[in-house]
Parts: structure tokens; C-alpha cells; sequence
């Protein structure tokens, strides 16, 4: 299925299996991109939707990092069907066995679910990929970005609020500093369900929490915030700035 790419020009083409969700629009609007930045890693690319927003966000060298061959596939024919080759590319790997280094920015949407005894696994190993800990865990997640990172380093993140703790104790161990935390709530009166996060390596000590992002301001009707998401305010921003430059 080819479809455009939500908030720009450009154009995906997925299965559904494959199909990127929430959680990569939310994460790619809230990643903001010095202007320095040279490198950015995305860690588990999927079919690279990430790596196709954050393309309209900077002029980095964009590398997707992919476990599965057939979404590592699928990103190397996105990448091209938007004539993206000369900035983009992917690895196809394990994230732990990756060899880059000295990298600028790192931004992940990482498996959300830890596999227990009796936990309930799509009949899909794909899916089970890519929505549980089987191939990676948070820990040794947050050990490679830490190791692949350059000193003040970028390292942004979505997840639940229920990992939370786990998260920063993780992050605190291995020097990433959390320099700012926003959390996602389906309603204005109800748990946020996603957060996400900025850190830095060996960054300075000081952390910003930003207003909650309220998804629906009834049921199935968005935030205006979350419509301005969707028009890809982020990216209209990025070529506004590159314009007036010009």
C-alpha cells in the first residue's frame, strides 16, 4: 500500500503490518534537531517513516538501523521512491552489533512490552518484533545508543509511563542525561499513555517537563495540537527557517 507520508510531500509504502502508528508521529515532531547535527541514528527503523520526517527537519546523514529484512527492505525502497539516497541510508542488523560511533543524534521508538511467562505475543513473529523485548531489551537498548553516542549527544525516545523508573535508572547508569520529558494523554482527564523523552550524554543536569499533549478533546474528535501534529507543523517550520535563510 502507498501512501503519502502524513504532514509533508512525500510518499511511504507499506504493508500492514508494517504500518507505522502514532507513536512515530508523535516521536518525530517532538525530536528537534540542532542545527550542528551531522548524524542522526534511527534504532529500529521499520520501514524508515522516521527517517523520511526527520529528512524534512534537517540536512543530516540519516542511518536507520533494521533487524528485520523485509521492513529493511521496504526502507531502502522508501528511501529511493523519495529520491533520499545521497542523505539516507540503512543498516541491516542487530542493534548491538551496530559499529557506528561518535554519532550526533540518536531517536528510537523501541518495544514497548517485556516478555513474561504469561504475557500474549502476536501469532506474528514480525509483530512480535516489533512490539516486545524478544530481539532487544530497554537495558541493552540504552547501552548501545550510549556507546554509538558522541559526548553531548542527542538521545530522544517514546515509551510508557509505566517503564518510566526503569528508564531513567537505566539512563542515569549509563551517563545519558534527561533533559526533558513530555507526557502523552488520550484525554485531558484520563493516564498519559506514551512519554517522551530528550537526554543527552554527559549532559548538565537540569530537566524540563513540557505541558501535557492532549490527543482528543472528545471521542474521535483530535486536539487542536494533534491536528497541527498531523498538518506537520514540525516540518513546515524546518522549511519556513530554511527559506528565510536563503
Amino acid at each position: 500500500m502507498k501512501r503519502t507520508l502524513l504532514g509533508t510531500d512525500l510518499w511511504i509504502e507499506q504493508t500492514s503490518k508494517q504500518a507505522f502508528n502514532l507513536d512515530t508521529i508523535l516521536l518525530a515532531d517532538f525530536a528537534s534537531v540542532p542545527y550542528k547535527t551531522k548524524t542522526i541514528l534511527d534504532l529500529g527503523t521499520g520501514n524508515g517513516a522516521i527517517m523520511l520526517y526527520l529528512s524534512q527537519k534537517s540536512k543530516a546523514k540519516i542511518i536507520g538501523v533494521e533487524i528485520q529484512e523485509n521492513r529493511y527492505q521496504q526502507a531502502l525502497k522508501n528511501i529511493e521512491m523519495n529520491g533520499l539516497q545521497s542523505r539516507c541510508s540503512v543498516s541491516l542488523g542487530d542493534i548491538k552489533d551496530m559499529p557506528y560511533r561518535e554519532i550526533d543524534m540518536i531517536v528510537t521508538n523501541p518495544p514497548f512490552f517485556k516478555v513474561t511467562e504469561d504475557g500474549h505475543l502476536n501469532p506474528s513473529m514480525e509483530l512480535q518484533i516489533a512490539r516486545h523485548e524478544v530481539m532487544i531489551d530497554l537495558k541493552t537498548l540504552i547501552e548501545s545508543a550510549r556507546k554509538m553516542l558522541r559526548f553531548r549527544g542527542k538521545f530522544c525516545m517514546i515509551h510508557r509511563p509505566d517503564r518510566l523508573i526503569e528508564i531513567m535508572s537505566l539512563m542515569n547508569k549509563h551517563q545519558l542525561e534527561i533533559k526533558r520529558l513530555r507526557f502523552v494523554h488520550p484525554f485531558i482527564n484520563e493516564a498519559p499513555n506514551h512519554v517522551l523523552i530528550e537526554a543527552y550524554y554527559q549532559g548538565q543536569p537540569g530537566l524540563t517537563i513540557d505541558h501535557p499533549l492532549i490527543l482528543y478533546q472528545a471521542q474521535n474528535v483530535l486536539s487542536k495540537e494533534l491536528e497541527d501534529i498531523y498538518g506537520g507543523r514540525s516540518y513546515v517550520t524546518h522549511i519556513t527557517k530554511q527559506k528565510r535563510k536563503t
